[in-house]
């Protein structure tokens, strides 16, 4: 009997942990609206885009919330469980695919395509084909693109100045979209200084140890991710070999990074760029404004991801999307469209500066080339987002155009990697990534391959829950 009361008790606690803890209750004239970011975002989400669709919508009332990204994801499945959802939500593309197979998402094919209500040509056209060609799920559409975050190379322009200025006879240009891999491995083993121990005081390249510096190498080494299907994880092949082999040298060879530890999932390496402990550096488009608060002395700037034989950006993208539970769906798509416009793509670029938005017209406009930041309200003149001058543009973003632009076969080398179990796989990547940087002389083909049946369980064991068969690999 006591046994059976533990129970009870275990499965309630369970329950209430599952519900949120803030009820939305519908509205006939209310829309949620969710995201995720720091507070300083609010003065953008909450301040600009939910008042102002209030200000364009008299009478309609935009309840914001802005939660931890790490818990989200969390909360959507929990709304999800009872039968509840935002009008418009902030979602990663990561778990997109999942999200519309649990049957979380709205539909939008219907809402694009209404001749009185839906997207303009205009709007369509300007968002970048890599970003929304990935959300196509057998022809529907379950969210749109809001940004296009990237890849790319940082490089500490000082460190490079004192080495040209003490070997003009061999000095190393600047990063630019015709580095490969060997220019880099060149540069990195060069621009490393060490002190006479023998440790590492300058390091020549440094990279956090998470998935997205593996997806990159990978697929500028000719590889795919996922089968046509993405139920087979693909990366145990010579493209993935390739990949880890390319971060081996870097530090087992070359010996010009030394990998960090101490935290994972994309941090950790900032603080050594930021004090000028490393030439350069592989991070995302979200880290320029912040290195520009943490230190405005240091003399930095960003160019494309050096290439492979395939010329790849690793790119990734924050979506708007709409809750199939949703009270007020033409709210809701009301809201989602005006979001994508223009005029609101533009603030998201001119006031946070993480990622370009998804939208061509922008980037390629004027307003691209110059920055407002985000001003501290009680202190003038000090700045959450400091502004970019045009001066600066040519530094801090002009890279970011690269991944965009066609090459002479008319295929961008932007890519958005994209799955129903893309976050088991990157959560399998990480792990092995950790492996192999530890022990020095890994076999290779055996980590991916471990990775990869780590993946296909989770796939398997998934389809199993829903009855449906194994997959035949």
């Amino acid at each position: 009997m006591t046994a059976r009361i533990a129970l009870v008790v275990v499965v309630l606690l369970t329950a209430a942990a599952l519900v949120p803890t803030t009820t939305y209750v519908p509205r006939a004239d209310r829309v949620l609206f969710t995201v995720w970011g720091m507070q300083f975002e609010d003065r953008l989400f909450e301040d600009e885009y939910a008042r102002g669709f209030e200000t364009l919508n008299p009478g309609v009332e935009v309840e914001y919330r802005r939660y931890d990204g790490n818990s989200i994801s969390e909360k959507y499945n929990a709304w999800h469980a009872i039968g509840q959802g935002p009008e418009v939500m902030r979602l990663m593309v990561t778990d997109y695919h999942q999200m519309v197979s649990r049957g979380m998402l709205e539909p939008l094919r219907a809402y694009i395509d209404d001749p009185d209500v839906g997207l303009s040509r205009e709007t369509l056209d300007a968002i970048p084909p890599h970003l929304l060609d990935p959300l196509r799920i057998d022809g529907e559409i379950y969210a749109l693109p809001e940004d296009n975050a990237q890849y790319g190379l940082y490089y500490n322009r000082s460190i490079f100045d004192a080495y040209n200025e003490a070997h003009p006879s061999d000095p190393i240009p600047y990063p630019d979209e015709t580095w490969t891999w060997t220019t880099l491995r060149d540069a990195a083993s060069r621009l490393t200084t060490r002190g006479a121990d023998g440790s590492i005081d300058i390091m020549g390249i440094d990279l956090a140890i998470w998935q997205w510096p593996f997806m990159q190498f990978h697929a500028q080494a000719g590889g795919r991710l996922w089968s046509d299907d993405g139920l087979t994880v693909l990366i145990a092949d010579d493209a993935g070999i390739e990949a880890l082999e390319f971060l081996g040298a870097l530090a087992f060879e070359d010996r010009s990074w030394e990998p960090y530890f101490g935290r994972t999932q994309g941090t950790g390496t900032d603080a050594r760029f930021v004090t000028g402990r490393s030439a350069m550096l592989f991070d995302g488009s979200w880290r320029v404004p912040n290195f520009e608060e943490r230190n405005p002395d240091l003399d930095f700037a960003v160019a494309p991801s050096p290439r492979g034989r395939v010329d790849a950006i690793m790119c990734g993208s924050c979506l708007w999307g709409m809750s199939r539970h949703a009270d007020r769906k033409d709210l809701g798509w009301s809201m989602l469209r005006w979001l994508v416009e223009e005029p609101q793509a533009a603030r998201y670029w001119d006031a946070l500066r993480v990622a370009p938005p998804a939208h061509l017209g922008v980037v390629q406009s004027e307003s691209f080339r110059s920055t407002s930041g985000i001003e501290r309200a009680d202190q003038p003149g000090r700045y959450d987002v400091l502004p970019m001058t045009p001066s600066t543009y040519e530094a801090r973003a002009k890279w970011l155009e690269y991944a965009v632009t066609p090459n002479a076969s008319g295929v961008v080398p932007g890519f958005v990697p994209t799955a129903p179990y893309q976050r088991a796989l990157e959560d399998a990547i990480r792990r092995m990534l950790e492996v192999y940087l530890r022990a020095p002389g890994a076999d290779a083909r055996d980590l991916l391959e471990k990775a990869t049946a780590e993946v296909h369980v989770i796939i398997d064991r998934d389809r199993s829950s829903r009855g449906l068969p194994p997959v035949r690999r």
